[in-house]
């Protein structure tokens, strides 16, 4: 008798035991690294914003496997605080971008842009007044890198070859061209298209090159040894930014066209 009230017990539990609820999987933390390159990353009252945060935002309400987190970090010190992982990925970065290749890992590109030359339209002047920048005095970005100056991104090298100022935020960039501070500006083009779409009368007061500085593609690079979940983020990123929610909110960055 004892051993048919055993086997019945067991019976009775196991079922109990089939329909108890399993503890949650945690989320794998993803750091997703950014400094301020409007409009991916861009100061909004004080706090990060921009395209990179939208995107982190709805990455993270789309699937449960990553919790993706923003890690501010300075432009100059992107390659340093990858090493030391300070962060685990970059959104919208190009490896041509001061990356020693064999250190990184990249994906197929989420999108494309281009930096562009910026003055006052007044009259006489034409395209071929950006054709000869160094007798020009120009605006930037600190820690960008152009095509007119090489790549480099080092402000005492920069100084020495051109009349520049360099500046944070490209707001100030314009505002130098507008105020006639600067003769030329070097402007994102996403941005620079949103803030037309924003204020069409800069389309009359502006004379925007028709050749770029460059042009370039943006990915996500990790480092090397991290090559599998650089992919794997890569196409979830890609995904998200494919998503026909995602392409309205991308009409209001200016109308970035994705890789």
């Amino acid at each position: 008798m004892m051993r048919w009230m055993i086997l019945l017990a067991s019976v009775l539990v196991l079922p109990a035991a089939l329909s108890a609820p399993r503890p949650a999987i945690a989320a794998e933390t993803v750091r997703i690294g950014g400094y301020l390159f409007p409009p991916f990353v861009e100061l909004l009252d004080g706090q990060p914003g921009g395209l990179t945060l939208d995107l982190i935002a709805a990455i993270n309400r789309a699937q449960s496997k990553y919790r993706f987190d923003f890690v501010p970090i300075s432009a100059d010190n992107r390659y340093t605080d990858l090493a030391r992982k300070k962060y685990d990925l970059i959104v919208f970065e190009s490896a041509s971008w001061g990356w020693n290749p064999a250190q990184i890992a990249t994906t197929e590109p989420l999108m494309e842009g281009a930096e562009l030359f910026v003055a006052l339209d007044q009259p006489g002047r034409g395209q071929e007044f950006f054709n000869d920048l160094k007798s020009k005095r120009l605006a930037a970005l600190r820690g960008n890198h152009y095509r007119f100056a090489d790549m480099v991104t080092d402000p005492a090298i920069l100084e020495s070859r051109f009349d520049i100022a360099l500046m944070e935020d490209p707001g100030d960039c314009l505002q130098a061209v507008l105020d006639g501070e600067v003769d030329v500006a070097v402007m994102t083009g996403a941005y620079l298209n949103r803030l037309l779409a924003e204020v069409p009368e800069f389309r009359e007061a502006l004379l925007i090159g028709q050749t770029p500085d460059q042009r370039y593609a943006l990915s996500v690079i990790g480092a090397a040894s991290r090559r599998t979940l650089v992919e794997e983020i890569g196409r979830l990123l890609r995904q998200t930014l494919e998503s026909p929610d995602f392409q309205l909110l991308l009409q209001d960055y200016g109308q970035l066209r994705k890789g």
